[in-house]
């Protein structure tokens, strides 16, 4: 009874302990999960960070080629204001000589105005001086003859109308002076006036390209700073993925470590069942020996006992106790095999069946599937890349059609992600050095984590075209022991 009991307590504890790192080990692997989902969500915002820098870099450079658009149109408008200021340069020049030739016209005439004054103010003197009344009537008087006095009288008139002829003409020129001296004045200023428009004209341009270009040199900053910042997101994003990628890989540790002590533990209680099973059999087998042995006894009695019986009525009787003999030799011989077989079926019926608990068996899968149900687009081998035109390894099978993207057999998440080539991408390790690859699916649209067991046709994910793309499609691809092989000659 001690023994039993004893065996109970011991059965019991072996049942009981393996759950207790069982619960430490979750709670673990849930802080670790945690862990991960806070880290997802600081590359979540990162990622929207790095978004609305893009964003910001964008407008920089429109604004930027906006920018460089306007001033190019600034330039040619200096540069045509530029001719127009050459050509008024050289008008300028023009008006100049003009002016240096009226002014010389006006030296010249002031000149002749001047010895015309003095030849008039000289003859004015002598007739102040000489052409008293007396004077003249002395003249006439003095004449020869009269043909001599006509002659004093034209030369008179000679002399005066010379003189009338004089100032008339030193009228004119001194006119003539006063307006060639407006004119040169006033195609001066007009000239001065238009180069001093084209200056100024040409000055607003320069000043605007001036300030276009202080605008270009702070977008640039602008531009720098942002690109900086999200260079900064960038590497931070990266850190981030980095300390996901790691926790990723110590959950999954976490996940194996806990399944392998669960198997371990699932094995030991396989193990407690098969020896208490073991030793319920020995005991069974004990009990029906011991069974058989006082049965055999008691046989053994019973037939003493018929023999004693016999023994006596054969001495009273000879020839009855022949054939009661005979009879009871008879009698004796045949239940012999009917009095072992109730004890054979009793031990029989009370043996109990000794079942054991089926061990967990992987899949049976033997082959993979196809992981869309979407038309084949791009077969595996070498191509003309669609992006970069380049004659290379095609590494892959492109599906398209869109829809939902299944996993071609079952296996273990290594990853789901992104990627700047493949965009959002899964991959799963089927085991035996196999693997396969699911790219540009749509944003957001995964259905797995790393670590996870998915089962053959399991969606993970929808077609989409992120990452270096064309269109909306599926890149499959698969790995044996590292290497890529053709798809087709596993689907």
């Amino acid at each position: 009874m001690k023994k039993r009991v004893l065996t109970g307590i011991m059965a019991t504890m072996l049942f009981a302990s393996p759950f207790l790192p069982t619960i430490a080990q979750a709670d673990t692997l849930k802080e670790m999960e945690q862990q991960k989902n806070a880290l997802e969500s600081q590359s979540s915002e990162l990622n929207n960070k790095i978004t609305e820098q893009d964003e910001a870099l964008t407008n920089l450079e429109t604004e930027k080629s906006n920018l460089e658009s306007d001033i190019t149109i600034l330039q040619s408008q200096i540069d045509e204001t530029v001719l127009k200021l050459h050509d008024q340069e050289q008008k300028l020049e023009e008006s100049k000589a003009k002016v240096e030739q009226l002014k010389t016209e006006i030296e010249a005439l002031k000149k002749l105005i001047a010895q015309r004054t003095d030849k008039l103010e000289n003859q004015a003197r002598s007739v102040q001086t000489d052409a008293s009344a007396s004077n003249l009537i002395g003249l006439l008087i003095t004449a020869e003859s009269f043909t001599d006095l006509v002659g004093r009288i034209g030369i008179v008139n000679q002399l005066v109308t010379a003189n009338k002829d004089i100032v008339t003409e030193q009228a004119i020129d001194q006119a003539s002076l006063e307006t060639n001296e407006v004119k040169a004045e006033a195609e001066k200023i007009a000239v001065e006036d238009t180069k001093n428009a084209i200056e100024l004209s040409k000055n607003n341009l320069v000043a605007q390209k001036a300030e276009m270009d202080d605008k270009i040199v702070q977008v640039a900053i602008q531009y720098d700073m942002t690109e900086e910042e999200k260079n900064t997101f960038v590497n931070e994003q990266q850190v981030i993925a980095t300390q996901t990628s790691t926790l990723s890989e110590e959950m999954q540790k976490e996940r194996q470590r806990i399944i392998e002590e669960e198997q371990a533990r699932q094995l030991a209680i396989q193990k407690a069942a098969e020896v208490a099973a073991a030793k319920a059999a020995a005991e069974e087998e004990e009990r029906l020996a011991a069974v058989e042995t006082q049965e055999k006894a008691e046989q053994e009695a019973a037939a003493q006992k018929v023999a004693e019986q016999k023994t006596t009525v054969a001495n009273s009787a000879p020839e009855k106790s022949t054939n009661t003999n005979k009879s009871n030799n008879s009698s004796s011989t045949t239940p012999s095999p009917s009095n072992s077989s109730p004890s054979s079926d009793s031990s029989s019926s009370k043996k109990p069946i000794v079942t054991q608990k089926p061990k967990p068996t992987p899949s049976s899968d033997s082959g993979f599937i196809r992981p869309s149900g979407g038309y084949m687009t791009s077969a595996y081998g070498y191509r003309v890349h669609p992006i970069t035109g380049v004659y290379k390894l095609h590494g892959g099978t492109d599906f398209g059609g869109g829809g939902a993207i299944v996993a071609s057999k079952s296996g273990t998440v290594v990853f789901a992600g992104y990627d700047s080539g493949w965009g959002y991408y899964v991959k799963i390790d089927h085991g035996n050095g196999m693997q396969t690859l699911y790219a540009h699916m749509v944003a957001g649209s995964l259905l797995v984590s790393p670590g996870q067991q998915v089962s053959q046709g399991q969606q993970i994910g929808t077609m989409g075209t992120t990452g270096s793309s064309t269109g909306v499609h599926l890149h499959f691809e698969m790995y044996k022991n590292g290497s890529r092989v053709n798809p087709a000659s596993y689907l």
